[in-house]
Order: structure tokens, then sequence, then C-alpha cells
């Protein structure tokens, strides 16, 4: 038997697929990678462009921009929640209200909610649900003239996307912009994020993103973020360049060429009357965000109607990482099973000229390239073990082969790292970029394992169809400064 395995994976046939499988896998990957920061560097110099054109000055001034409802799930936050909501309550806008929806919390997020913002009981029963949801239990207002636009809705737990639509059903202002309770927002990032929607006159904006950014040990005051540090443990600090990376040289160069089919979760804004057109969020997947997207892209398909998903490159939300190896290993995990849920809900769309470059293109490309890396990965590394088992290995070669890819991964990541420092101003001392830089330099070591676990885990679970929910995300809270 043993001679039969050896003999089927020495046949030349099986070595050279195996090896031009591969190499033609990871060149693609890199031209791709390549193309990217192209076009993120054209995006970036565009959107510096416009918004000196639409200064933050002149929207927040302006009679006739669009209403704005910021939506934000809870569950069990009580111990960063009233901070959380200050934040949210800070946010400079003109036509702004905001929906915090208590998704069934069994810990005392509602009792401190209530203390705190003065909240008072509302009947519930007047409101009309376009997207169903779990039951709605009551409705609380603040009788603080200070929180007039602030909203509780207390429900039944649905879990995250079941949130969101309920409290997209109560809201009733054009846009909506979803995000995480325990986000910490830029005050000005609603005036930022409305300004593609001003700017856009030929096709509609079905979905606008901002940047997301990592704000562990940064310090918080009275709500706002007052001073941002690097993360302290590695695990979080290689988070601040994954994130840098992704948003720039993947979304900014996807929004170029208007193929975006993500907006993050944690900070997305869209038009409501589109979103309810649709159904709301799929409660039934866990990768909300990406579904969504796609749904609304497909909509407008169907309809004819020119449109556009846009992103904004400047960090506009702040959220706390995974502070740890276990807690990143449920993120991702859940994000692979949401990545994977929704492959096969939009199966249809693979090379599928109907939807035009969506599925020609976008579509296929995160199919294999996103969905398809961790697999690859894994299956690399299989590879890896039985040819070296067995002999076959010109470690030399290989090793000189794995020292170029290292290397083309740093590269990678240092344009992105340069390209974020040279036009935001979050990370300007150069001790701070050293620090982003090691930690890039020392992600496939100490990071990327991790991460290639909890992506597998996720997909085990799908495979065999092992049950699990949202997964736990154990906070250690922002620092909280009084002074």
């Amino acid at each position: 038997m043993y001679s039969s395995f050896e003999n089927f994976f020495t046949s030349d046939f099986i070595l050279n697929s195996v090896n031009y499988f591969f190499l033609i896998y990871g060149a693609t990957l890199t031209s791709f990678y390549c193309t990217g920061v192209v076009l993120a560097n054209i995006a970036i110099r565009r959107n510096i462009r416009k918004s000196s054109f639409l200064q933050v000055k002149d929207i927040v001034s302006a009679t006739d921009i669009p209403s704005v409802t910021l939506v934000a799930p809870a569950f069990n936050e009580g111990l960063t929640i009233i901070e959380n909501v200050k934040s949210l309550l800070s946010i400079q806008y003109p036509y702004y209200k905001f929906i915090l929806v208590n998704d069934g919390s069994t810990d005392d997020s509602l009792e401190k909610l209530i203390r705190e913002f003065d909240l008072e009981k509302k009947d519930a029963t007047f409101i009309t649900q376009p997207i169903t949801t779990a039951t709605v239990k009551h409705i609380y207002k603040s009788t603080n003239h200070k929180y007039t636009q602030l909203t509780v809705i207390d429900k039944n737990n649905g879990g995250r996307a079941d949130a969101l639509n309920a409290g997209i059903n109560f809201a009733t202002t054009e846009l909506v912009i979803c995000t995480d309770a325990d986000c910490i927002i830029e005050q000005d990032a609603l005036l930022k994020m409305v300004r593609p929607y001003l700017e856009e006159d030929h096709r509609e904006i079905i979905a606008c993103g901002g940047g997301i950014g990592i704000a562990n040990d940064s310090v918080i005051r009275n709500g706002t973020l007052k001073e941002l540090r690097l993360p302290e443990s590695i695990i979080p600090m290689v988070q601040v360049v994954e994130y840098i990376r992704a948003f720039l040289l993947g979304r900014m160069a996807w929004g170029e060429i208007n193929g975006l089919m993500l907006v993050s979760g944690a900070f997305g804004m869209y038009p409501r009357k589109r979103v309810i057109e649709v159904g709301g969020f799929d409660a039934k997947t866990v990768g909300e965000d990406l579904e969504l997207c796609i749904r609304l892209r497909k909509n407008m398909e169907r309809l004819k109607l020119p449109y556009r998903v846009v992103y904004l490159p400047e960090t506009l939300c702040w959220t706390e990482g995974p502070p740890d190896a276990n807690v990143l290993v449920n993120q991702r995990d859940r994000w692979a099973r949401g990545l994977w849920e929704t492959m096969k809900i939009h199966k249809g769309l693979f090379l599928n000229p109907k939807f035009r470059f969506m599925g020609i293109l976008y579509y296929p490309y995160w199919l294999i390239f996103e969905f398809g890396a961790p697999l690859v990965e894994f299956l690399g590394l299989i590879c890896i073990l039985v040819y070296g088992i067995l002999g076959l290995i010109n470690w030399p070669s290989a090793i000189l082969l794995f020292t170029l890819v290292y290397l083309i991964g740093c590269i990678f990541s240092t344009a992105a790292v340069f390209m974020y420092v040279k036009n935001f101003d979050h990370y300007t001392k150069p001790k701070q970029i050293v620090e982003l830089l090691l930690a890039a330099y020392l992600e496939p070591f100490v990071y990327h394992p991790v991460l290639l676990y909890g992506q597998m885990k996720g997909y085990y679970k799908k495979l065999f169809r092992i049950k699990s929910g949202w997964g736990v995300m154990t906070r250690k809270g922002f620092k909280i400064s009084e002074s």
C-alpha cells in the first residue's frame, strides 16, 4: 500500500501538476496584488482631490444633505456600553438619529443604559416591520434633552443581523449606517461618509464603507478617541497592519473599478429603501455584511440601474480587535463560515454574464482567491509534508522560494504601511512606523498560522455540518481616561 501511495505522488504527472498549480496560483495572486497597489494609489489620490472640493465644513453647513440613522446592535456589552454610546452620541451631523438595539442581553447592559441616559419605556406596538425580526419588547426614549436623538430598542435575541434589521425597521431616515456598539466612531465620520452620496449624479451609491482601525490600548475620553496608541500585544499589533493592507490595497483598489463586494459590518452606510427592498440582512448567515452587499449589487443589476459601492480610505471607526490567539481563532472561524455560506448562496453568479463584471470577474476572484486561499495554503502544507517524507524536496531551492514569497509579502505590507502613513496622520511617530513594519515582518511566523487555523476550523465546521453560532468575542474594554 505504501508503495502505491509513493508511486502515485512521485509520478511525473502528479509532480508536474502540483508544481504548475501552485506556480500559476501564486503568480496570478501576486499579479492581482501588484495591480491593487497601482489602483489603490490612483484611488487615494482621487479621494484626496474630491475631498478638497467638497469639505466637511461645506457639508455641515448645507441644508439639503440626507438624514442618517446609525444602528448599533448590542449583546452583553455591559463592560463598555456607556462609553460606546457616549461616543456614538457625540457624532457631528445635522440630521442624525441613533438607534441602539439591545438584542436580548443577559447582563446589566439595559439597566446601565436606563440609569445613565434617563430612559423611559414607550409603546412598541406602533412599529411597522417591513423586515421580519424577533419580537420587539419595548422602546426606550430619553427624558434628558441632551439625548433626544437616542432610541433604545429592547428585543428578544435574534443575532446581529436580526438586531440590525429591527433598527432599520424603526429608522425613518434616507440613509442608515450600521455599526457595532463597541465601536468608537470619529466625530466627523458621517459628514465624510455622505460625501459620495452628494458627489454622484449619474450612479446610485448603494453602499459606502469607511476604514476600520484597531484601538486596543488607546485612550478613550468622554466616548472619543483621545490618544491613538499601537497595541501592546503582538496579535492586535499585527491586526493593525492587516487592516491597513486589506483596506488600502484591497478595498480601495476594487472600489476604483467598482468591484467592491464587501462593506465592513462594523461601519457601512446604505440607502434604507434599498436595504428594505432586498429584505434586509440575512439572519441565517454569520457573514451578513458580505452577503447583503452582494445581494444589493445583484438587485441593481436586475433593475439595470447604474450604481456604485464605494470605500473611504481614512480610518473613521475604531474597534477593539481580538486581544489573543483564542479570540482571533473564534473571529476567523466565524468569518470563514460566513464566507462559505455567502459563496454558496450566490453560486449562481459564477461566470454568469447576466451580472456583467460581477459574474465574470468579481465573484470568481472571491471564490478562487478569498475563499480558496486558505484551502490552497493548507494543501501546500500537506504537499510539503508528503514530499518531504518522500525525500523529493530540493531544500536549498525550496528555502530560496519560501524566502522570495516572504519578501514579496513584506514588500506589499511595507507599501501599505507607507501609503497609509503618507496620506493619513494616525501613525506619524518614527517609533510607531518601525513597530508596524516589525509587526508586518513577523506576521507570517506568529500571526498567520493562527489565522489559517481559524479559517480551516470554520471550513471544517461547514464541511461536516457542525452547528456553530456567532462565537465568543471576549473584550478587555478600552482604556478610559477621566481627566
